[in-house]
Formats: C-alpha cells, structure tokens, sequence
C-alpha cells in the first residue's frame, strides 16, 4: 500500500492541474465577463441627424404647466447667442440660415444645451420696394413667387444649413404662410427630414396648422409674442399672460427676439413661474408631448 502512495499523489496532482486549467480557460463557465459599456437613458441618447434629439427628461415630480420660450433672429451678432445660452433655463433658439453668424451660434447654442430651430426667412404682406430691402438684409427669402422647384430646392438648402436643428419656424411670413402651395412645399420638407414646426402666427390667415394635419407633420403655433413693446414691465406682463395660457391647457409658447430687455425680463420672471409649478421646457419636449398624446398640437 505505501508504494502506491507515491503514484496516487502523482496522479492527484495532475487531476488538480487539468481542473484548474479548464476552470480558467477559454472554455470554462468562470471565465471573466468582458466589462459591458454603460448605456445612457433613452431620454438622453443622441438622435441622427434630421431626427428629432427627445433629450429632455420628463420633469419629476410632474409640473403644473409647461412653457416653452423661443428666441428668433439668433445669428446676426455673437453676442446674442452668447447672452441667451447663458440663461439657466433652457430656452430654444432659432437661428437665421446664411446670416453672418448663423454657424457658430448653431455649435455655440448645442453645445450649451440649448435646442436649435431653424428660423425660416418668409414673404410679409408689405410692398415690393419694401420686401427688396428685406431681402438685401435676410439671405433667402422664401417668396410666394417661387415655382415649386426652386421654392423646394432653398427650402431644402435652409433646413440643412443650420447643425443641430429639431424644428423649424417662420421670420415674418404673414403673406407666405398664408400660401396653400407654398406651405405644403415647407411642410413636406421639414417632414422628410423628421423634424416638426413651430407657426409664429403672424398672420391669422396662417395655413399650417390645417395643413400639418393634412400632411401627417407636427405643427405648434405660437401663443404669446413676448417684446412687441420693448420695456421689462410689459414683457413681465406678457410672461404672465402666457403662464394663465399654459395652466388652462396644460403648455404655452412664447417668441422672444434678442433684445437686452427680454433678458433682463426673462431672468427676472421665469424663475418666479417656476417657483409657481410652471416649468420651463425646450419646444421638443412639447412636441414629444404631442406625440405621446399629452398635449394637444395646432388646432
């Protein structure tokens, strides 16, 4: 029995030895697991270009209304974008295509987590001579004299021009928005390119509400215009307006342009809404609620 001891350990040894490299090798159940990468929340996943970024998070606990305020005219001084990137609510942006800053304010803005609109430069209801002027200032004005392909083709050429944009709204435009051939061009353009609009309603005769819901494309349309009178008490005034909007049916939209003054009232006044239960909220988090079927769109 002794002279088997020396063979039964040798033979133990070498069981030991092919148990310990199966465990750890390739084939074995207790390999280590290659580390999995973090996924980031649905809500805050970057979204391809011409898809609509949901990157604002449903607001917890749930407010009593929404608003959502825009300033147009972004892109003819940096200072602009710069002032109201700064502001610690998140305002969206709508940024003029081919003005002499429109780029930068563009990659400024997102990269401040601002969201982008596209502001589409329209034909107003003024005179001839009156709208030449216009056009030597704004680059592409979209006019109701256009055909259908040159009228598709700047359309076209304005959307992508602007990086980061979601949606898209008229500058002036009260005699083109008014246009059943030329807002059905627009609107299916900014469908194909999965974004939605915002109707800045300078005009009651606006077609695109009945439109969008003819063409199957999100529209939303401007409630309060925020600096018709350029002074802080009128605009405190009309940030209460909108907030009495926004508690009847749930969310609001207001237009700003870049003035000093609609700052200063807007640093002032937004947080006292807030503190009311009146969120302030990016225009996409409104057209998410639209299509999850929390708000209701243009009507």
């Amino acid at each position: 029995m002794r002279r088997l001891w020396p063979a039964l350990f040798v033979l133990f040894v070498f069981a030991l030895g092919v148990w310990v490299g199966y465990l750890f090798s390739p084939h074995g159940e207790r390999r280590p697991l290659k580390p999995v990468p973090p996924t980031l929340p649905e809500e805050y996943a970057e979204s391809p270009r011409g898809e609509v970024p949901l990157n604002f998070p449903v607001p917890h606990p749930a407010p009593r209304a929404v608003v959502s305020v825009i300033i147009d005219d972004i892109g003819y001084k940096q200072g602009d974008v710069k002032r109201f990137s700064s502001l610690p609510f998140p305002v969206t942006l709508s940024i003029v295509p081919f003005s002499p800053f429109d780029l930068y304010s563009a990659r400024y803005a997102h990269r401040m987590g601002k969201t982008v609109m596209v502001h589409l430069p329209m034909e107003p209801n003024h005179t001839g001579e009156k709208i030449e002027l216009l056009e030597r200032r704004t680059r592409g004005m979209l006019l109701t004299g256009m055909g259908d392909t040159a009228l598709r083709r700047l359309v076209g050429k304005e959307l992508s021009r602007i990086p980061f944009a979601v949606a898209a709204n008229n500058h002036m435009g009260s005699r083109f928005t008014a246009s059943a051939r030329c807002m059905r061009l627009v609107l299916s353009e900014v469908k194909r390119r999965g974004m939605f609009f915002v109707d800045s309603r300078t005009t009651s005769k606006s077609v695109a509400c009945s439109l969008g819901r003819r063409l199957g494309v999100v529209v939303l349309k401007r409630d309060i215009f925020l600096d018709n009178s350029r002074t802080e008490e009128y605009i405190a005034s009309q940030l209460e307006q909108l907030a009495r909007v926004a508690l009847k049916r749930g969310y609001a939209i207001a237009i700003g342009h870049p003035h000093q003054v609609t700052y200063r009232a807007l640093l002032r006044k937004l947080p006292e809404l807030e503190k009311r239960g009146i969120r302030v909220v990016p225009i996409d988090y409104i057209y998410r609620g639209v299509l999850e079927g929390r708000y209701e769109g243009c009507l």
